[in-house]
């Protein structure tokens, strides 16, 4: 009798690995349906993010139309930028401002009045510093060298800075006052036995760049204002002026239109993304029979529907208003369905009444915020449509785990029974070559 058949076809001669293979093509052919159905619903997830990204976009971009400080812009020019820079906010008014920088707010700096020698070791003692008439004391202990005294006095956080300047003649020590104005002024005084340690609190007066605590001083329109520090944020409402040297200028602030156009035109290039991503993945091909993923998804239509009424619908807001619509402000819609701006129209609108365009496009600013959000938010139509994706994923991704256990157990059972037909034709071989020598035997007997 024949053993146990380790390989297929061997005990029959029949190509049964290969019966095998084409028996489990066939069955195989719903998972193969399975996981096209996923890889589908998969590119239907991709698009979708990237639709979902768009109109996040386009939302940031409508709510800038929305912002009255991302339109109202105002900018401020100065004659001689070697003077002072100026930056104007939304609170600014227009005008032009003379500014006479009279004196710049200073930092107390002293020079120590010995240069010491890269050796010098100092006792120990404390340095008292009173800086705008507080005292604040830093110890030191004794064998400290200047770079010990100096990393002392920077750890402290005391409202002075010290640093060492090695010249041919030695070390000294700088201390200069973390902050400027005439309030910020300081003093020191050494309580310690040790000379060299004492001798710190002696200032070299002479020295050219020394320098005390002060204020600045600026006539505005011949208007005094004394700051102790440089930036002056309250001397013109709305302006913030930086002084970099004595001097006069001019200080112009006008209305920036560009502010404007910039956001218009950021906002017409996010909804003309949002239009021209959902146009690229629509398509049906008719020859092949298939669709782009967003072919027919009712979630589309209705972002498309909604796009259209947030374009073409007058808010309540502006109704009776010079400017009831996009197109009033040189914004239309094209043939493709895409926006497009009107330069000339739009700057021509901005210059004979600013704030009807303001308004108007605030209020479709808006509107469109408001209906992306209907979108986008967390129970919102495209939202849904991805939560409901990747439901349809998982679910789809479980049908191939059952159906995979299925096709495992048939492809089990045809090997199984290709292997019992092997044994009984390997027997039934046997059978007959032993019988062929029986008769073969016979007849040589006779």
């Amino acid at each position: 009798m024949a053993g146990t058949i380790s390989s297929l076809g061997v005990g029959s001669g029949i190509d049964s690995n290969s019966i095998v293979a084409k028996l489990m093509a066939l069955e195989q052919i719903p998972l193969k349906m399975l996981q096209a159905r996923e890889s589908a619903f998969n590119a239907k997830l991709s698009i979708f993010g990237q639709l979902k990204s768009s109109l996040s976009a386009l939302q940031t971009a409508a709510k800038a139309l929305s912002d009255p400080s991302k339109l109202g812009g105002l900018a401020a020019t100065v004659g001689n930028k070697d003077i002072l820079s100026a930056k104007a906010d939304f609170f600014a008014s227009a005008g032009t401002y003379s500014v006479n920088v009279i004196s710049l707010a200073t930092a107390q700096r002293r020079y120590s009045e010995t240069a010491y020698t890269g050796g010098t070791q100092f006792g120990s003692g404390t340095l008292t510093f009173t800086v705008g008439g507080e005292e604040r004391q830093v110890a030191i202990g004794d064998g400290a060298s200047l770079n010990d005294i100096r990393a002392a006095i920077n750890g402290a956080n005391i409202g002075v800075t010290a640093s060492i300047i090695s010249g041919d003649g030695g070390d000294r020590l700088v201390l200069t006052g973390a902050n400027t104005g005439s309030g910020n002024g300081f003093e020191l005084t050494v309580d310690s036995t040790d000379a060299n340690l004492q001798s710190l609190a002696n200032f070299n007066l002479a020295h050219p760049f020394n320098s005390n605590a002060g204020d600045a001083q600026v006539e505005i329109d011949g208007e005094l204002v004394t700051s102790s520090s440089n930036t002056l944020t309250a001397a013109l409402t709305g302006v913030t002026l930086t002084l970099s040297q004595v001097g006069t200028t001019q200080v112009t602030v006008a209305r920036d239109s560009s502010k404007a156009t910039e956001a218009v035109n950021a906002f017409v290039k996010a909804f003309n993304d949002v239009i021209t991503l959902i146009k690229n993945n629509s398509t049906f091909d008719s020859a092949t029979q298939t669709g782009k993923p967003l072919n027919a998804e009712s979630a589309v239509r209705s972002v498309m529907q909604m796009l259209t009424d947030a374009r073409t619908q007058t808010p309540s807001s502006i109704a009776g208003s010079p400017f009831e619509s996009l197109a009033s402000l040189g914004i239309s819609i094209t043939k493709d369905g895409l926006l497009e701006v009107d330069s000339g129209k739009l700057d021509s609108a901005i210059t004979s009444s600013f704030g009807d365009v303001q308004k108007t496009l605030g209020a479709f600013g808006q509107s469109f915020s408001d209906r992306v959000e209907q979108l986008i938010g967390t129970n919102g139509l495209v939202t849904n449509r991805v939560d409901g994706i990747n439901r349809s994923i998982r679910m789809l991704q479980d049908d191939q785990e059952r159906m995979q256990l299925r096709l495992d157990a048939i492809e089990k059972r045809y090997r199984a029974q290709f292997t019992a037909l092997d044994t009984l034709m390997a027997s039934l071989q046997t059978t007959s070559l032993f019988l062929t020598q029986q008769l073969a035997s016979l007849n040589n007997n006779r």
